[in-house]
């Protein structure tokens, strides 16, 4: 492995500060969560297609053959509970029970749910309308829904089963189950946690524990050592340091560092603190040790991956000077050593970095062929892949269909790819506008596509039609609902929607075939049994490739059934109105510093110090270096690119 050493300044800086996406509101599913597209025209249950007899030639306005109508898979209704006659006697006095809105939550679940999770043992779960179970074993964090397992989940879409079209809750009814968690005590069932307390370390401190940390450290590995910290997150809480917050950024640099590495084995960060809020990492553990072409267009941007990070953080990257700040540049040999992980998450899940550190090219055909050694168009020929195709996915009224094959660059690793439909227009399509009315004969219209990195966990690549690589799928084309206005953001979008792996989905194309024996000719037929295997044969490959990468992302440090901590953190970043709290922690001073030295900042900032008061991410993130020089003119080590 080639070893290039970061310089001590940035010797080529071709991209400024990466701007914050602008986020707004949204209601459905995204295409890089599901495989599936959002049709804006009206809903129909499934489309009609006029098959072509066997032996003819493809010219349906020649044919005057019968219209066959697909397997009707249902479609989502979103049917309302209280239009159901599901009669309970609600009774006891838990929230379930005690409240108008407790008792509609409820009922959504027991409608929607319960069937499979109400004293059924499905999914290691048989308690969806006990409250007290609910929160007991995690699936409701009183108070906080975003980190409680069970609206998470249904707002992802992963339950109830995409495969199960008919009885889904509308996205109001989800949104209920949200504000009733967010309205439940936190101490709810004895739920808040007992806390250690957490000492504040001041930003002095932080670059004398890393200064000396390295200083441990043998001479060839320390220009090759960088930190990552969580102390804005420690710091901002105080006394409860141990809140659910810190715990979900530590899980975030967990997962997220090593979902855009390309060793093959997880690194783990180290801490060098007892609070272990700052983490030590090598940049070897990841293949970042490596020259950085942004584009893939043979162009060096950076000499390692580290230094393109830092440019991509732009106000968050500091410099320092004061004596241990200068040892730990010297030891380290680049001149920002240290990055908060918010603004790392922020910055390495997005545009062209992400592809860079994921090692994709810039068209995904040739990336196939070059980096995961797959020829799928002889793999095709070769009937040597898995298919499932569907005429209504759950969230998409467009029929589509997934491709697996195996990656020529490890034994079991998968490589996913979807597949739609359209009127002949795009790029190597075939013209054909049904899956049902010729399975095999389809073209690549732009689509997503899954792989497993080196290390097993699962890497997402999005495309238009002719392969070149997308930072953000179209938003009138597929619809991501944890983004406020709905972007598909490869890979953050992502990670939350599969952070359980595949997301099921049911074939119907086989057992159309089968049915309609007689519409298709000798060769199609027996090729479709090949690539079409059985639901249960398709649902076996899905569960493993999806075992793999949560075994990576649990080898990784984050326990399993752990609501996705790389896409909260994200948006909490992205989307999260700065309060008086958080702004101290990510200047690294104390709550009553801050307030004492407000009137020294931004006129912009000044709302911090009004009860309730908050200033948008982005201001925050435009006055942040100036901020950080205000604040810390006393301290022994003290920013330097200051304004």
């Amino acid at each position: 492995m080639k070893q290039t050493l970061s310089p001590a300044l940035p010797a080529r800086v071709r991209r400024g500060q990466w701007r914050a996406l602008a986020l707004g509101a949204a209601s459905t599913l995204a295409m890089a969560c599901s495989f599936g597209e959002v049709d804006s025209g009206p809903e129909i249950d499934g489309p009609s297609v006029t098959p072509v007899s066997p032996g003819a030639t493809e010219t349906p306005e020649d044919t005057a053959a019968p219209v066959v109508t697909p397997p009707d898979t249902g479609s989502n209704t979103g049917s309302d509970p209280a239009a159901e006659e599901v009669e309970e006697e609600f009774n006891g006095d838990d929230p379930f029970t005690t409240s108008e809105l407790g008792r509609q939550v409820k009922q959504i679940l027991e409608v929607n749910c319960a069937k499979c999770h109400q004293g059924t043992k499905s999914g290691d779960m048989d308690y969806i309308l006990e409250l007290d179970e609910l929160v007991k074993n995690g699936k409701i964090i009183p108070g906080d829904k975003e980190d409680s397992d069970l609206f998470v989940r249904m707002q992802q879409l992963n339950m109830p089963p995409a495969f199960e079209r008919v009885q889904r809750p509308t996205f109001g009814q989800i949104d209920q189950v949200g504000q009733f968690i967010d309205e439940l005590d936190p101490n709810y069932g004895g739920a808040a946690r007992p806390c250690e307390p957490v000492e504040f370390q001041t930003h002095d401190e932080q670059i004398a524990a890393m200064a000396a940390d390295i200083r441990t450290l043998d001479e060839t590995d320390q220009p090759f050592t960088r930190y990552l910290t969580i102390t804005y997150a420690a710091n901002a809480e105080g006394e409860t340091g141990c809140s659910l917050n810190v715990t979900r950024q530590r899980y975030a640099l967990f997962k997220g560092i090593n979902s855009v590495s390309t060793e093959p084995n997880i690194g783990n960060p180290y801490p060098i603190d007892a609070a272990e809020t700052i983490y030590r990492i090598d940049i070897r553990d990841y293949n970042w040790d490596r020259d950085i072409d942004l584009e893939d267009d043979g162009v060096v941007d950076f000499a390692d991956a580290w230094l393109a990070i830092v440019d991509a953080s732009g106000q968050y990257a500091i410099e320092y000077a004061g004596d241990q700040a200068d040892d730990l540049v010297a030891d380290s040999q680049t001149a920002v050593p240290f990055l908060p992980v918010n603004a790392f998450i922020q910055f390495s899940e997005i545009n062209d970095l992400y592809y860079a550190l994921i090692g994709a090219r810039f068209n995904l055909f040739e990336f196939e062929r070059e980096v995961l050694l797959i020829d799928t168009v002889e793999e095709i020929a070769d009937n040597n892949l898995l298919r499932a195709g569907f005429s209504n996915s759950g969230v998409s009224k467009q029929e589509r269909v997934l491709n697996r094959f195996d990656q020529g660059t490890a034994g079991g690793y998968a490589y996913w790819i979807s597949f739609d439909f359209d009127n002949g227009d795009a790029v190597n399509s075939q013209g054909n506008e049904s899956i049902y009315q010729d399975p095999l004969g389809f073209g690549f219209a732009g689509g997503e596509a899954i792989f497993n990195l080196p290390n097993g966990m699962q890497a997402y690549y999005v495309a238009n039609a002719v392969g070149d690589r997308l930072n953000a799928a179209p938003v009138g084309v597929v619809i991501d609902p944890a983004q406020n206005n709905g972007e598909v953001v490869n890979g953050a979008s992502c990670h939350s929607c599969h952070n359980a792996g595949m997301i099921t989905f049911t074939d119907t194309v086989r057992q159309f075939v089968v049915e309609n024996r007689t519409l298709f000719d000798r060769d199609t037929y027996e090729d479709v049994l090949e690539q079409y295997p059985s639901p249960q044969e398709f649902q076996r490959v899905m569960d493993e490739d999806s075992e793999l990468h949560v075994r990576a992302v649990e080898e990784s440090g984050v326990p399993r059934k752990t609501p996705d901590p790389v896409s909260r953190v994200f948006l909490d970043f992205q989307l999260g109105n700065i309060d008086l709290e958080m702004a101290a922690g990510e200047l690294q001073v104390s709550k009553e510093e801050l307030l004492d030295n407000l009137d020294l900042l931004n006129p912009q900032l000044q709302n911090l110090g009004t009860p309730g008061g908050y200033v948008d991410r982005q201001i925050f993130t435009n006055n942040y270096l100036d901020s950080m020089c205000q604040l810390h003119t006393v301290d022994e080590n003290q920013p330097l690119n200051c304004p």
